[in-house]
């Protein structure tokens, strides 16, 4: 194992960084989803944050994921990098034609349809650690009432995390070592 420092990173200009994550309760089973769109600058576009119940962590994952290609898609964005910390999430997607009866084939084909919309749109697994914006976003779901707020500027309670980001502030990990 070797420790690796992380940090989020801004896309290329002219395109955008949809990050994405979901969460669950492990006690209650309640799951919910959040995600950010930025500019090439690090400046907020807008973001979502969804309650969606009870149910598994990667219904969670792949929710943020296909709300996060949508509100996207609604703002007339183009080019978008996504980045999520669900590596099976971003496996099934890819793979999403050949899922068969798998309990997210359908939300995974409904991701990739949407993917094919943009006119350049790459889905990549990043480490949680570069994911922290939408891990607070996703966190705070919670809080609200089932269903799906869209927030046009940063909420508050995000400002330290968005912060981290724009200064380059890194975060420690263990790997494996190949």
């Amino acid at each position: 194992m070797i420790q690796v420092s992380l940090a989020w990173v801004p896309p290329s200009p002219g395109q955008y960084k949809l990050n994405v994550d979901g969460t669950r309760k492990s006690a209650s089973g309640c799951i919910g989803a959040g995600g950010v769109i930025r500019d090439s600058f690090g400046d907020w576009t807008c973001g979502f944050a969804a309650n969606l119940g009870r149910g598994q962590i990667l219904e969670a994952e792949m929710w943020g994921l296909f709300f996060g290609l949508k509100l996207a898609k609604d703002r007339g964005i183009c080019n978008l990098l996504v980045e999520m910390d669900s590596a099976v999430a971003v496996k099934l997607v890819k793979n999403s034609t050949t899922l068969g009866l798998h309990p997210v084939a359908s939300l995974a084909s409904c991701c990739w349809e949407l993917i094919g919309k943009f006119e350049t749109c790459a889905l990549q697994h990043i480490y949680r650690e570069r994911n922290v914006v939408a891990d607070c976003i996703a966190q705070w779901s919670y809080n609200m009432d089932l269903g799906v707020c869209l927030f046009d500027m940063a909420p508050s309670w995000v400002g330290a995390s968005l912060v981290d980001d724009l200064i380059g502030v890194t975060r420690t990990r263990l790997v494996c070592s190949e």
